[in-house]
């Protein structure tokens, strides 16, 4: 029977991190490391150091200077928040060649860099520390929806069958089908890439925010920018005006937590749907040279 750790195992050579970027996650959670030692590991990769820049300079990240260079971005970043820009550019990469049959990955990223860049316009208003991680977060808050889609993709059409006849929520058909959803087998491949609990947590329990047993704050932005993107995604292509957010009990609920109200999402779901196209070009693997 599947769990989210089995299909996890199954998958994580074929949606695996690059040598050179595991190798670099290792010398950044090294304490004994050395700016220098990181910047070595990641110019063995052009691609990397380029796509890395060009993040670190985007509107999103603004208000750093200009970044022109990779002691640069660690001077004014930190180990920890390009460790989790490196992973970002990984990670859109190793899911880079799912077959079309079985989602749109166009727009699928553009989803999930909505979702992203919301979760860190909302880190940087609340004054979250490692808002960067919290942009990871919701850059892969869908990855276990490609799992399943390439794994067990009879078995994911029955689930979607299910939301489309019934009208159920797709966690809810997910369980239906599966006995879990999409986020624990997304939360389960990035415990199998060691990435911290401080990005899983988020993932994991970024439908159901109020069971998340740490990280509670993280995890209720992480839900409402997931809520946020379904209405700002579509606007980046049809330059629609951005509908009002309508929340749910749920997402009342981390509001309340957060303390934010909707004219304060209103405010960043704007400044989000500012940014969002330049991150997504710079991120979307099909404009970009393979590892």
């Amino acid at each position: 029977m599947d769990t989210p750790e089995t299909l996890a195992e199954e998958v994580s050579s074929l949606f695996s991190l690059p040598d050179l970027v595991v190798r670099a996650c290792a010398v950044m959670d090294n304490p004994s490391s050395t700016d220098q030692d990181l910047i070595e590991v990641i110019e063995l990769d052009a691609n990397l150091v380029a796509t890395c820049l060009r993040l670190t300079n985007s509107a999103i990240f603004a208000g750093r200077g200009q970044v022109e260079t990779l002691t640069r971005a660690v001077i004014l970043l930190g180990h920890r928040a390009l460790k989790d820009l490196v992973l970002a550019t990984a990670a859109v990469n190793a899911f880079r060649d799912i077959p079309e049959e079985f989602v749109d990955m166009r727009t699928f990223w553009e989803n999930s860099t909505a979702a992203a860049v919301l979760a860190r316009l909302m880190a940087v208003r609340l004054r979250l520390r490692e808002s960067e991680g919290l942009f990871l977060a919701g850059l892969l808050h869908g990855v276990g929806r490609l799992v399943l889609y390439v794994r067990r993709p009879a078995l994911y059409r029955e689930a979607l069958s299910l939301m489309r006849d019934e009208g159920l929520p797709l966690e809810v058909a997910e369980a239906r089908v599966f006995g879990f959803s999409h986020a624990a087998v997304g939360a389960a491949l990035m415990d199998e890439w060691d990435l911290p609990e401080r990005l899983m947590l988020p993932v994991e329990y970024q439908l159901d925010p109020e069971e998340a047993p740490a990280y509670t704050r993280e995890v209720s932005v992480v839900h409402l920018a997931v809520r946020m993107s379904c209405s700002l995604a579509p606007c980046l292509k049809t330059h629609q005006e951005l509908q009002t957010f309508q929340p749910d009990e749920r997402a009342r609920r981390c509001m309340d937590l957060l303390q934010l109200n909707l004219a304060d999402l209103g405010e960043i779901g704007l400044e989000a749907l500012a940014v969002s196209q330049e991150v997504i070009d710079i991120i979307q693997p099909a404009t970009r040279v393979r590892y």
